[in-house]
């Protein structure tokens, strides 16, 4: 083999290298896979996302992750959901009552992105963040980062 050849192979085995390095060093932001349901654990409570044919999600977290000793009966979940097409970025408001009260004891809000690595199953990577309104003192309050894979 020449100089100048083993040269053209050293070359184009250092791209080849560094192009397949990038590729898998860094997530792809995608939209949500529509008509799929993704699945996460947020403080032992599974959080589901739903995506709908047309796009929109629905985020479920059957109770506020609280962040203290205590508990609670039972609770009715309200969510707004709005995902952004463009960023593939998705924001969720939940906010929780008591059975039977229209009064708004903890709010929760989901934040994250749609990924896809390679062709590894599409996740979603967020973080939920707790505020609790009912007792004042805030010492219930937190966050996490959580990750849902599609189902």
């Amino acid at each position: 083999m020449t100089k100048q050849l083993r040269g053209v192979f050293a070359i184009a085995t250092i791209a080849v290298i560094a192009t397949a390095g990038a590729a898998l060093a860094e997530p792809v932001k995608i939209g949500p896979v529509k008509g799929s349901t993704y699945a996460g654990v947020v403080k032992s409570e599974t959080i589901t996302l739903k995506v709908a044919k047309n796009g929109s999600v629905r985020v479920t977290l059957p109770n506020a992750p609280a962040y203290c000793q205590g508990g609670s009966g039972p609770v009715k979940q309200h969510t707004n959901s709005v995902p952004n097409p463009k960023t593939h970025q998705l924001t969720a408001k939940i906010s929780y009552t008591a059975v039977g009260s229209t009064h708004v004891f903890a709010k929760v809000t989901v934040k994250g992105y749609f990924y896809t690595f390679g062709t590894a199953t599409p996740v979603f990577q967020g973080t939920v963040k707790s505020t609790f309104t009912a007792n004042g003192s805030r010492s219930c309050d937190g966050q996490e980062s959580f990750e849902a894979t599609k189902l």
